[in-house]
């Protein structure tokens, strides 16, 4: 078993290169599903607490309308209207569809796409607990993938990338030990000496203390770390021979357990990989643009709350010579917080008493309320049309219909970049149901 320090090297680096995408994906996913309090300010005295302690410290309440969840709710519903009305999909990949429920697959990667910017999947032709050897299509956790940095949205400039899984020590013998007692001797003895702290170098320069994937340690008990990379290799030696795709195993120390060539007739990797949108290597997904208005509105709906819990309700004002003898204020409040309650007063009293009703001084943060909530439909283009919300009395049905196409028309470079995706995916799907069928 031959040790690939090099490979190790290079595919760590390439999990560096992504660091920083996987840590904008964990806040944006943090935010979709309502965790939107949490980021770090920094307060008056330089020290840095959450934007939720914040605001607790100011006496206030912090509070969350979450329009995001919605918004991404909206897309891939639409997404999901639209495909259930095509109906088109080629006839050789029907098992493929209905095997893998193609459609809520591409559903869930779809609301990852709008959330992080990244659509990966993988293609593999496998037999699986329970069924036949056939074509599998799987969706490729971001936090689990590495890729080396590229500028072409097709991916053509990819070199290196792959993931890391987490398999049982009997799974990995079945997979990469080939039926063999000394080669799954040598992957048993491989792992319980990367039970101890190897590369102590790598785990310190490589590991995000805030992220939850460990790159060489397992994620649970009686599990272990396996590295799939594939790298796209020249033979310097074969300079006349097409240049292919070369799959490695890895054990956490560089080991290699197992490698082969790409079995697609192409020569290509099994995954496919979509960044959206990808602008000079950088990635700014759908929901980035609108972090900014959701926590203005948040900011906005938790001041209004605070106004109105601190503005005078029912207030009453009671004149002490008001008070009837033997009575005190304590007897008074009580009647006065009861449906119907009489309270005696005193006839020689200078001043009756008086109720305080205050409205708050909320109205500019309510009008601005508005103006944010109108920007968040402008800014993501899905209006309340799009969203199936009922129009108003004076809105014609031809004027909604407009409404929702312009709307589809603003979501069509997001629709159309994750249908190319899915395009991808199915010709290597295909290659793969080719491959079964000779």
């Amino acid at each position: 078993m031959k040790n690939d320090i090099a490979t190790l090297h290079s595919v760590l680096t390439a999990w560096k290169i992504c660091s920083r995408l996987r840590a904008e994906r964990r806040r944006l996913l943090a935010h979709t599903y309502g965790r939107q309090w949490e980021d770090l300010v920094k307060t008056s005295d330089g020290s840095f607490v959450t934007e939720r302690e914040k605001a607790e410290r100011a006496g206030m309440k912090p509070l969350t309308n979450n329009l995001l969840r919605a918004l991404v709710k909206s897309v891939v519903g639409r997404f999901r209207f639209n495909i259930s009305k095509s109906g088109a999909s080629l006839e050789e990949l029907a098992k493929v569809r209905s095997d893998n429920f193609l459609d809520e697959l591409d559903s869930r990667l779809l609301e990852e796409f709008l959330i992080s910017g990244c659509a990966v999947q993988k293609v593999v032709c496998e037999r699986r607990p329970g069924t036949e050897l056939g074509v599998w299509v799987d969706n490729v956790n971001p936090d689990r993938f590495f890729v080396n940095a590229f500028y072409d949205p097709r991916g053509s400039d990819i070199r290196l990338l792959g993931m890391i899984s987490d398999m049982t020590l009997p799974e990995i013998k079945l997979r990469f030990g080939h039926g063999s007692g000394r080669r799954c001797a040598m992957i048993e003895k491989c792992y319980r000496e990367c039970e101890n702290a190897v590369f102590p170098e790598l785990l310190n320069e490589f590991f995000d203390d805030d992220h939850p994937v460990n790159f060489l340690k397992p994620s649970g008990k009686d599990l272990f770390r396996v590295i799939e990379v594939w790298s796209f290799d020249i033979d310097p030696h074969c300079p006349g021979e097409d240049p292919h795709w070369h799959c490695r195993i890895l054990a956490p120390d560089g080991r290699v357990l197992d490698e082969t060539r790409s079995p697609l007739p192409s020569g290509d990797h099994p995954f496919i990989v979509k960044l959206y949108p990808l602008v000079n290597g950088e990635v700014h997904p759908f929901i980035e643009d609108l972090i900014g208005q959701q926590k203005h509105i948040n900011t906005l709906i938790t001041t209004i709350d605070h106004i109105l819990a601190n503005s005078a309700k029912g207030v009453l004002l009671m004149p002490v010579d008001a008070l009837p003898p033997g009575m005190d204020m304590s007897a008074v409040a009580d009647m006065w917080s009861k449906p119907g309650g009489v309270i005696p007063i005193n006839p020689s009293a200078r001043q009756l008493p008086v109720e305080i009703n205050s409205p708050g001084s909320s109205q500019g943060a309510s009008m601005l309320l508005d103006t944010e909530m109108k920007l968040f439909q402008q800014i993501s283009g899905v209006t309340s049309a799009l969203q199936g919300q009922p129009a108003g009395s004076n809105m014609s049905a031809s004027l909604y219909e407009s409404q929702v196409y312009n709307s589809a028309i603003a979501l069509l470079d997001i629709y159309e970049t994750f249908n190319s995706f899915r395009e991808c995916r199915d010709r290597k799907a295909l290659e793969f149901v080719n491959i079964l069928s000779r």
